[in-house]
């Protein structure tokens, strides 16, 4: 009987985990892609070091849920189910397109530096903010996909 709660509860914290991530992402998409649209990051804009700090902590912590899988307060049998073989391959396949999201953004930002006219900051924000989005969205994608077929 043991057994089977563990199993249950790692199966719901599996499926939080993908809705949480997949909320974060789109959060962190419209906040730092549309918001910031409207507000600007330049030196005229006000607390500029707050959203730059903001911005830092948001990367970092979606890095984290990504990288550890979210749970690291779960006990050990149950982070093991909620990693398992297919959490790790989506895992894998949305680094994959996080890598060449970044390495697709940093190319066009290069190629064409009259159109789109960037400084060092905004094209290392640009680069981070959607290959980061791209990963995250992906996996949560790929977990909320295996769960529906599960």
């Amino acid at each position: 009987m043991q057994s089977r709660n563990v199993v249950e509860i790692a199966d719901r914290n599996s499926r939080v985990r993908a809705y949480v991530m997949a909320a974060a992402g789109l959060a962190f998409l419209l906040i730092h892609v549309v918001f910031r649209s409207y507000v600007g990051m330049g030196p005229e804009t006000a607390d500029v070091l707050t959203r730059r700090v903001m911005w830092v902590v948001n990367v970092v912590v979606l890095l984290l849920g990504l990288s550890t899988g979210g749970g690291l307060l779960n006990n050990r049998e149950i982070r093991a189910l909620v990693n398992d073989e297919v959490s790790q391959g989506n895992y894998r396949t949305s680094v994959i397109l996080g890598f060449w999201v970044a390495m697709g953004t940093a190319l066009l930002l290069y190629a064409f530096p009259n159109v789109l006219a960037y400084i060092g900051g905004d094209a290392i924000y640009n680069t981070v903010t959607f290959s980061v989005a791209a990963a995250v969205l992906k996996f949560a994608y790929l977990e909320l996909r295996a769960h529906r077929d599960a």
